[in-house]
Order: C-alpha cells, then structure tokens, then sequence
C-alpha cells in the first residue's frame, strides 16, 4: 500500500476505500511472475524506508524506480490500476471501473455507474469561476 500510496498521490487510506487493494494485489500476483514482484516491492521497501517526503521521495522513486525499466514498466501498471482500473487494457473487474482513482481526480462520476442523483445538473462544477 505505501508504493501505491507514494505512486498515485492518494492516502493508503483513500487506496482502501476503494474496497480494491487486496483484488488488485492477488490480480498482480497472478499476472506476473513472482521474481518480478519481488524485485517491484523490495525496491519500493528500500525506497519506503529512506524516510523521504516530497519532493525528496519522488525524486528517490525516479532515480530508482522510474530509472529502471522493468521497474518502470510495474510502477506503470500499478498506477494504471489504481486510476483506470485496468490491468494491461482489460478491467480486473466491475468495480475497478467504478473506483477507478480518475473520477475522483476529474470531479466526475463514471458513467453509466455511481450516478449523481436528481438535480445534480442543477450543482455548479467544482473549480468553476462562473
């Protein structure tokens, strides 16, 4: 969860909500080989553990995650999960799609699922000057 936590920006809590993080981390150990996760998560502890904030911690995830690129390419799919719900183009299931992290980035409710309600057309858009 704190790889998660520091990849998409959301509190391992906000990550909970969702009711995804065990889904999605079984969905993972059943689509990689398990070297390869292991490798992910041991760098992402020795990351984690450096005690980094900020701009500290994304700059230590970009020189050793990001740098690498079989690293590159998991923290990539993790942070697809999270935001689209999807692993490699096919969502995990129903409810990745409705938790995806994207909706509550844009504001927005995912169509056709978690529908606003009544007169919600009558509300103002967060962020609006008008």
């Amino acid at each position: 969860m704190s790889i998660s936590e520091a990849l998409t920006g959301f509190s391992a809590s906000e990550l909970q909500s969702t009711g995804l993080a065990e889904t999605y981390y079984t969905h993972i150990l059943k689509s990689l080989e398990g070297a390869t996760f292991v490798e992910f998560l041991t760098v992402s502890k020795n990351v984690l553990e450096k005690s980094l904030t900020g701009d500290d911690l994304r700059n230590t995830i970009n020189s050793e995650i990001m740098a690498d690129s079989g690293l590159d390419e998991m923290a990539g799919k993790v942070i697809t999960v999270w935001y689209l719900g999807t692993w490699e183009n096919a969502y995990v299931n129903d409810l990745s799609y409705k938790e995806g992290l994207v909706w509550n980035v844009m504001h927005a409710h995912p169509p056709g699922a978690k529908q606003p309600g009544y007169k919600s057309w009558n509300i103002k858009p967060v962020n609006t000057n008008s």
